[in-house]
């Protein structure tokens, strides 16, 4: 063997070598983004189902909350009742058996009074019935023996609820509410005692919305079934004990630990579901509130994404390996090839290109120097369909797909003669004419003199890299749910559109398309309703459209339209766009069965007219979603055209954040204030209301600058301000004989009352203006109580025991619960102005405003009506216990010093 040889094969091993570790490099790279991609979906699913968890669990710790303060205010009113007749027999007495009619009247109006319970009776110290509220005999006969009675007697009990207890006079369960009785010298007199229905918390319960899956219950310290909603069924009567072995002993757990509220999983003994359950204690009294929500409807949403990515990843895992795949054979190619001019080199005179080449997944054809073919391999037969008989001695023009014209192969040829080989993408034809693409590549072989005897050409099916090209481009130019354009491409088609604007003197439209509440069904039908919902409404709405036309999905419920190619006609273009906008509307109020439900949707589209490109793509965005704005400020399912003054009012609203901010700095602020007058119409105080005199637009509206103070951050300093204002003038009035009686209420914003700094700085304010803190009001709205109620107690009590007031504003009109009312530290009831201004007409707000008036004498709370503006409603309402009054009946909001000359002439 020749030296030559020798060099030869070393070079032939080193190039193996070298592409051995190619391989493996890759293939390792390969498997460490596998690994990497599928550590990042695994993690980013757990963060999701930690967060629906933590949602849920959220959810049903708030709408325990809820149904915890109900069921206490439903015993603090029992308590109540039950102190206040401890109260009077105290003054009056124990009344002797047999003669306590009078007794016996009074806790029958008292029962009639408080509606959830249904008999309320006083019992002996021997434990004999004295007097009841009802005419049944066998009421209370003699309960001496029983624990519950023992417990007041022996025990020192003061008062106390019993579980579930069983009647057998009246066959069904009660649950009894008692109050100890001791006489004058302080020995055990006897029991007062109230009976509540089960059906009372039943009732409550069916008036509360749950969501889908959503359960909500009490249940006594027995683990014995008071209520539930949705109702468990003639299976699980009242009094059943339902609690499953193991939540049994994980709730005795929790309530020897002293927890007031955990959560816990386990399968419902009612309907046999898995459930997370939010329980919590109501109160001190034996009784457990719970909510329930179903996991597996919960997951349900959880469950779709999760596999949705797994496809995703499963996919992308797939491209990845063919594009490892497609990168190994072109390196094995590339090795081969290398091999092949190796082994010419070697044995060029023995035979130039060898058998073995065609041992290869690569297609090989071998033509001589005319370009007729010699020789195929068989993966050249299995990609192309043909066999020997069909190429053997043919052109392989006979492949050509007619894809290509002419002067591409020109290109080819010229190429292939100048340099010796060709590379590239080329579209050829299969036996059965199926057209297809294919990677080339031609080379040109020479013997030793340098003339041309063959040419070789190696192909391979790159069909499916097609195909994953255009998955990619799919993925990336395309919404995935409805097919339609996603933001990228429409975004995309909006700048074209806008040149095309100014290059040929046409106008356009551009509608943004919102379908109204569609968040109300995927909350009720579930998200893959929502899908199928989307995927119609795309459906429907490419059909209305012309294929010159735009429809994309830009996110959610949010559809866009482009219209190109109208000509400049600007009132044509504005007649098109809404006939388009009308057919889109109607094609959206179709039926449409979901969940083999027929659901009817509507919607609300904006448009606006693209006239030239002096706008930008944002520009035109921003006035179709100002435009889509105010067609669902319409009422929705409706069209709005963009309208300048729209923009206008956008600034507008702007400027008057600017002039705010200016306000602030410059003090524009001044105080009026509003009298208060008792029955007799003496002022007995007055409301500090904040105004903005402005030096150029006069005085503007508080319900124009307000919200914006809030929004803008700025009520902290500007309530200060005034509350400092306020405090000012209430040291100089005490200094004047005729004011110093006079109290000032101050309105305190939630957000201000909410601050973690507000304590200290209102603090600060009385220590600089030393006002006498007893004639200060702070007025307070009951939206302040929905959230962290128990810290905004704690603020109040701090500032009652400095002597404030507070004062409970526009009562009725929100968040009412009589739970908090009791625990609150008020000291006065404002009656809403817009009941009082319906009083004399309606039946239903007289109502109200008498119910609030008994409400607040039982709380021994003040009641004060504002919004006065006759003389007849002051009269209905002083007829009906109401002895305080604010309203334009008796003065409007003036400043300081006209409130000053009023004072003599009351």
């Amino acid at each position: 063997m020749s030296v030559t040889s020798i060099d030869a094969n070393d070079d032939v091993l080193k190039a193996k070598h070298k592409y051995r570790q190619q391989r493996r490099y890759v293939v390792a790279l390969y498997l460490l983004a596998l690994f990497a991609m599928v550590v990042l979906f695994g993690w980013l699913m757990s963060e999701q189902y930690e967060q629906e968890i933590t949602a849920a669990e959220s959810r049903i710790t708030a709408r325990s909350n809820v149904v915890n303060e109900w069921a206490k205010g439903v015993f603090a009113q029992s308590g109540q009742a039950l102190f206040g007749l401890a109260e009077l027999l105290a003054l009056q007495g124990m009344p002797e058996a047999g003669n306590a009619q009078a007794l016996h009247r009074t806790l029958e109006n008292l029962t009639l009074y408080i509606p959830m319970v249904d008999e309320i009776a006083v019992l002996g110290s021997e434990g004999r019935m004295l007097a009841s509220g009802s005419d049944d005999a066998n009421a209370y006969v003699d309960i001496s023996e029983t624990q519950f009675f023992n417990a007041f007697k022996q025990g020192g009990q003061r008062e106390l609820v019993t579980p579930l207890y069983w009647s057998e006079s009246e066959q069904q369960f009660y649950l009894y509410h008692g109050r100890g009785l001791d006489s004058p010298n302080g020995d055990f007199a006897g029991v007062v005692i109230a009976r509540i229905v089960p059906r009372v918390f039943a009732d409550a319960l069916h008036q509360m919305h749950v969501y889908e899956g959503e359960s909500i219950a009490l249940i006594d310290s027995d683990s014995k079934l008071i209520a539930r909603h949705p109702s468990p069924g003639e299976q699980f009567p009242i009094g059943l004990n339902i609690a499953s072995e193991r939540a049994s002993q994980e709730e005795a757990r929790e309530l020897e630990s002293g927890e007031t509220a955990w959560s816990l999983r386990a399968v419902s003994p009612i309907d046999g579901r898995e459930r997370l359950f939010r329980m919590q204690r109501v109160g001190d009294y034996p009784m457990l509130a719970i909510v329930g929500v179903d996991l597996q409807q919960l997951l349900a949403g959880w469950r779709q994404r999760a596999l949705v990515l797994t496809l995703v990843m499963c996919a992308l895992a797939l491209l990845g390996s063919w594009g490892v795949r497609h990168y190994l054979n072109r390196l094995a190619l590339a090795h081969q090839l290398q091999q092949r001019i190796l082994e010419r080199e070697q044995a060029r005179a023995e035979a130039q290109i060898s058998a073995a080449a065609f041992q290869t997944h690569l297609g090989i054809l071998i033509t001589d120097a005319e370009g007729f073919i010699l020789k195929v391999n068989d993966t050249f037969k299995r990609i192309t369909g043909y066999d020997d008989a069909d190429v053997i001695g043919k052109n392989p023009r006979k492949f050509s797909s007619d894809h290509h014209n002419a002067l591409f192969y020109r290109r080819l040829w010229k190429r292939l003669a100048k340099t010796g080989n060709w590379e590239g993408e080329i579209w050829n034809q299969r036996k059965n004419g199926e057209l297809f693409p294919e990677w080339l590549t031609v080379s040109a072989v020479y013997n030793p003199s340098n003339v041309l005897t063959h040419y070789v050409a190696t192909m391979s099916d790159i069909s499916e890299r097609k195909a994953a090209e255009q998955e990619i481009h799919q993925l990336a130019f395309y919404d995935p749910l409805t097919g339609l354009a996603n933001r990228r491409l429409f975004m995309d088609r909006m700048g074209a559109a806008i040149k095309e604007l100014h290059r040929h003197q046409r106008c356009g439209a551009l509608l943004f398309v919102d379908i109204d509440n569609f968040k109300q069904i995927n909350d009720t039908l579930g998200h893959y309703a929502g899908d199928q919902l989307l995927q119609s409404v795309a459906r429907r709405m490419s059909q209305m459209l012309r294929d010159t036309d735009t429809l994309a999905r830009l996110g959610s419920d949010e559809f866009a339209v482009l219209i190109e190619g109208v000509d400049s006609s600007h009132a044509q273009t504005i007649q098109l766009a809404e006939r388009i906008a009308y057919k889109l509307l109607a094609t959206l109020n179709t039926p449409i069965v979901l969940a083999e439900e027929s659901v009817i949707v509507s919607g609300s589209i904006g448009v606006t007219i693209m006239v030239s490109n002096e706008h930008s793509v944002d520009d035109y965005l921003q006035q179709v979603d100002m435009a889509l704005f105010q067609a669902k400020s319409n009422g929705r399912h409706g069209v709005c055209f963009f309208d300048p003054s729209m923009q206008a009012a956008l600034l507008a609203h702007v400027k008057l954040e600017a002039d705010l901010r200016q306000a602030q700095e410059n003090r524009q602020w001044i105080l009026y204030y509003q009298p208060q007058v008792d029955h007799l119409g003496t002022i007995t105080g007055v409301e500090a209301l904040l105004r903005w005199q402005h030096p150029e637009r006069g005085m503007v509206s508080p319900g124009e600058f307000i919200p914006l103070l809030e929004s803008m951050e700025l009520i902290n300093d500007v309530g200060e301000w005034v509350l400092e204002s306020a405090c000012c003038q209430l040291a100089r009035w005490a200094q004047n004989p005729l004011l110093r009686e006079l109290t000032i209420s101050v309105n305190i914003s939630p957000l201000q009352f909410r601050d973690e700094d507000f304590l200290s700085r209102v603090e600060r304010v009385f220590a600089r203006t030393q006002a006498p803190l007893c004639r200060l009001k702070l007025e307070v709205t009951e939206s302040l109580f929905v959230e962290a109620r128990d810290e905004a107690r704690e603020k109040m009590l701090a500032l009652k025991a400095q002597g404030v007031r507070f004062a409970l504003d526009d009562f009725g009109t929100g968040y009412s619960s009589l739970a908090y009312l009791a625990q609150l530290p008020l000291d006065q009831l404002k009656i809403d102005q817009s009941f009082v201004h319906q009083v004399l007409e309606s039946q239903a707000n007289a109502a109200i405003v008498e119910s609030t008036i008994a409400l607040a004498k039982s709380l021994n709370l003040e009641v004060i009506a504002e919004g006065v503006e006759t003389e007849a409603q002051q009269a209905w309402l002083l007829s009906h216990g109401c002895h305080a009054y604010q309203g334009y009946l008796f003065g409007r909001p003036v400043t300081v010093e006209a409130i000053e000359e009023l004072m003599p002439v009351y």
